[in-house]
This record gives structure tokens, sequence and C-alpha cells, in this order.
């Protein structure tokens, strides 16, 4: 859009209602997306400068060649601002799934550390999820955000790539799988960068079993929880900046995931 377009779009929208339900449509793609989208999310929280934010984002993606015209029912406003509501949680969602992939990660490498009780005695952060799944979650959204995977995310919302008609959105069985197959990434992420503290711990346990069989006198018990909390911890330290790298590159595939889930 130029800027001569940009500046007349708000004396448009007073003038015209089909200019006005357009850029409405369009806002509450943005704003659903503003609502998931990780590091520039989080539910009603940040609403203030988030609102503010779509509204921008819906001045940039506006078009004139796209504008439709005021549906003549209720049905037919709710099914296209459902479309709207519909394409930005996709596209906001594909980020967020690999988030939960690090922090599965974390789950899986605390609960091998045995660290998962902490979330139910803890009554300082009264959170239930656990120190090192939420640390990988937020290593996965300053990442999301150091690669430009919001500028990628944003970028096909606007429907810049391939123009997306306003309340028209449908999600398509190439679109329906892609989302399988991301949902199912969560599982593989998790288990790829967890690996290294779970082989670590089960060789850990293996010696500590040898040295329950050859000095009976020892109490393993007392050692092993320690020794298993220092291991894994060192090793979720040394493993993170692989970690770090095996996440970017799960970002640098978004453009074409989500150009399939769009076209």
């Amino acid at each position: 859009m130029d800027a001569e377009t940009l500046h007349a779009v708000p004396q448009l929208i007073l003038q015209r209602l089909d200019v006005g339900w357009t850029f409405i449509v369009l806002l509450m793609r943005h704003v659903t997306f503003l609502m998931i989208a990780p590091g520039i999310g989080g539910g009603i929280a940040g609403i203030a400068l988030r609102y503010p934010a779509a509204i921008v984002l819906t001045f940039a993606a506006f078009r004139m060649e796209s504008v439709i015209p005021v549906p003549g029912d209720m049905i037919t406003m709710a099914l296209q601002l459902s479309a709207e509501m519909i394409l930005g949680a996709v596209i906001g969602m594909i980020p967020i799934l690999i988030v939960s992939g690090a922090q599965t990660a974390g789950h899986l490498a605390s609960g091998t550390m045995g660290l998962n009780g902490a979330q139910l005695i803890d009554p300082t952060t009264q959170a239930s999820l656990p120190d090192l799944a939420r640390i990988y979650g937020d290593l996965a959204i300053v990442i999301f955000l150091l690669v430009g995977g919001h500028h990628v995310a944003v970028y096909q919302l606007a429907g810049l790539e391939s123009t997306i008609r306003p309340g028209s959105f449908i999600l398509s069985a190439q679109g329906i799988s892609t989302l399988v197959d991301q949902s199912a990434a969560i599982f593989e992420i998790g288990v790829m960068i967890a690996a290294p503290v779970i082989v670590a711990l089960l060789l850990t346990n293996f010696v500590l079993a040898i040295i329950s069989k050859a000095v009976p006198t020892v109490n393993i018990f007392i050692i092993s929880f320690p020794l298993t909390v220092a291991v894994g911890l060192g090793i979720s330290i040394l493993a993170l900046p692989e970690a770090g790298h095996y996440l970017a590159r799960q970002y640098l595939k978004l453009e074409p995931v989500l150009s399939a889930v769009v076209n």
C-alpha cells in the first residue's frame, strides 16, 4: 500500500461501509494472531500494546482491491469473522507448537531427573510447569524472535505472498494435514532436545546399579538422587547451545509450513 492510499483509508472507513467492514474483518485476523503468537501473545496480558499493534498491521495489510461488500445477514457476518479468527489462530498456533515441543523436552528431562515433584509442592511460584520446561520454553520464544519468525508469520498473515480475500479463508485438507504433522512434531522436538539428558541419566543409573551390586554396603538411594540431578542439570547446560541451534532450524522451516496452511 502506498502512502497516499494509506492516508486515505481512515476517511474511506468513515465514508464507505464496505471499507469499514473489510477493515474490521482484517482487524479480527490480526487481533487473534497477536493473542496467540509466542513472544508477542499471551492471552489478555499486554492488551494495551497488542491492540494498537493489530490496528497498525491491519492498515499495512489493507488493500483496496480486496474490499468485500457488507453481508446482508448476521450469519454471513459471523462466518466471515470466524474465518478470520481461524486464520489468525492457525498462523499463531504453528510456532506455538514448536515452543510446546521445547517445553515437552523440559518435562521429559525433569521427569528423568526426578524433579517433577517440585511442581506439586512449590508454594511460591504457583505454577504447574517444571523449571526446566519453563527455561526451554523461554529459550524457544527468544529464538523465535531472534531468527525473525514473527516477521514470517506476519508476512503470511497479511497475505502479501498470495492474496487472501478477507472473510473467505477455509482450512484445506493440506492445511489440516500440515497442522497434524506439526502437532506430532511436538514429541519429536521434545525427544531430540531431551535426548542428551535421558541418555546420560540412563548410563548414570546403569553405573549406580553396578555399584550397588558390587558394594552392597553403599546406600545407593542416598547418593542417587543428588547425583542424577547434578548430572542432568550439567548435561542440560552443556546441551543448551545445540538445543538453541536445533530450535532455530525448526523456525527456519516456518515459511513453507505457513504457506502450505494458508494456500
